[in-house]
């Protein structure tokens, strides 16, 4: 049994939201958990640091009652009153967000808690500092996991980082890259963005791509239930799941859905999720006189995602070619697999790894309104190739992305690292 702990520095998580990014840390936890070892989360919980493997009560509907961890300085009094001045004085200032206090207190709740453990596993968000400075101080071996090169992705988004802060994230980056033994990441292509601009070993890489819950995407659900639920009897149903960012190429599904209609009258999309680009997506289809064809159900609990998959006939998966920092894979295209669905997806050299053309799925060009269209329209229009899509993606689930699966490989490298074997 090892004793793992998880660290996330973010004030902005929330384990019980369902996020890419706090269901990929809490299904790492339940695997590694599930395989015998004493895992847990370290993470931000305001002032205070959540100190837990208790799963059920992190993500429940009331985390605050998770267990917390022992603080030093940082839970000491004249701290707090000294962090809120400075806080107020940066808001007041206009000062940007550094997160050294929230770095000290990760760090400061590393060295108190930590002590015995085996592994800290970081999940990579600079300019977080805690994690690598408290393996240093305990002498503990540090796993990063980079699901983006989160400096290019902020950019790509808008709001890149300047001034200190950028120096400071840059300089935080490079502190976890160089103090990791192994760093996970979700595909080839960001490996080889971490060697090429940042200098990283391409030995102490990992790739290790996205998982999917297969036994509660496998579960007997009433489909009918779910378009009665939309308003919807018979309508053929193509769904997309997802967050309405930059990195979903939305304006792409706008026009080729546009074109769906024109040849499919009946078709319905479903959007299912919530961002900042949601108001313009709808402006889009308003401009196309299809707003009547598409309904948005927002952000749903997650527990909801597989039942509103059952409905569908096509699952949707579109991204623009030009994306800075992304090399990942969409956590969506295992759950998509996972629930048998027949998909269209973008051709990224990451989705084509995960996406077999014509065996588990239809792949187009990025940015080929036309060539979406008809890949949507074919599978609507075939049912006998949307059942054979959707049974092989399913194998392919089976076979290559459950969590049970990712752990397994997590577990390891952990082992490789400790040059130990169970």
């Amino acid at each position: 049994m090892l004793k793992v702990a998880y660290l996330f520095q973010s004030i902005g998580a929330r384990f019980d939201v369902a996020r890419g990014e706090t269901l990929h840390t809490l299904y790492t936890l339940r695997g590694l958990q599930q395989r015998g070892h004493d895992a847990i989360l370290l993470a931000l919980q305001g002032r205070k640091v959540i100190c837990s493997g208790e799963l059920e009560a992190i993500a429940g509907e009331r985390p605050r009652r998770a267990q917390l961890g022992e603080l030093g300085l940082s839970g000491s009094a004249p701290f707090k009153l000294f962090e809120s001045a400075v806080r107020r004085a940066q808001g007041k200032l206009n000062v940007p967000y550094y997160a050294l206090f929230d770095s000290y207190r990760m760090y400061d709740a590393g060295c108190l808690n930590l002590k015995g453990f085996e592994l800290i596993h970081e999940r990579y968000n600079p300019p977080a500092l805690g994690g690598a400075l408290a393996s240093k101080r305990l002498r503990i071996p540090y796993v990063l996991e980079v699901n983006a090169d989160v400096l290019e992705q902020r950019a790509f988004k808008g709001v890149p980082e300047r001034g200190l802060r950028r120096l400071l994230c840059v300089y935080s980056t490079r502190l976890a890259f160089k103090t990791a033994a192994r760093i996970i990441c979700t595909s080839a292509v960001m490996k080889g963005q971490l060697v090429a601009k940042w200098g990283v070993d391409e030995g102490k890489v990992v790739v290790l791509p996205c998982a999917a819950d297969l036994e509660i995407f496998q579960r007997e659900y009433h489909p009918e239930l779910v378009r009665q639920q939309l308003g919807l009897t018979v309508e053929p149903i193509v769904i997309w799941i997802g967050g309405y960012y930059v990195w979903q190429d939305l304006e792409l599904l706008a026009e080729s859905f546009s074109g769906v209609v024109g040849v499919r009258p009946d078709a319905k999309l479903v959007m299912v999720g919530d961002g900042e680009r949601r108001a313009a997506f709808e402006r889009k289809i308003a401009q196309h006189g299809i707003q009547d064809s598409v309904i948005n159900v927002g952000a749903v609990p997650f527990q909801r995602v597989p039942e509103l998959l059952s409905a569908a006939d096509v699952a949707v998966s579109p991204h623009p070619s030009h994306l800075p920092g992304t090399g990942g894979t969409p956590m969506k295209l295992a759950e998509y697999m996972a629930a048998g669905r027949a998909i269209v997806a973008t051709r990224l050299d990451q989705i084509s790894v995960i996406i077999e053309d014509q065996q588990t799925g239809l792949l187009v060009p990025p940015g080929d309104i036309d060539a979406f269209t008809k890949a949507v329209v074919t599978l609507l229009n075939d049912p006998v190739q949307r059942t054979r899509l959707g049974q092989n993606a399913r194998r392919q689930a089976v076979e290559h992305h459950s969590w049970e699966q990712y752990a397994e490989r997590l577990e390891e490298t952990y082992l490789d690292i400790l040059g130990r074997t169970l």
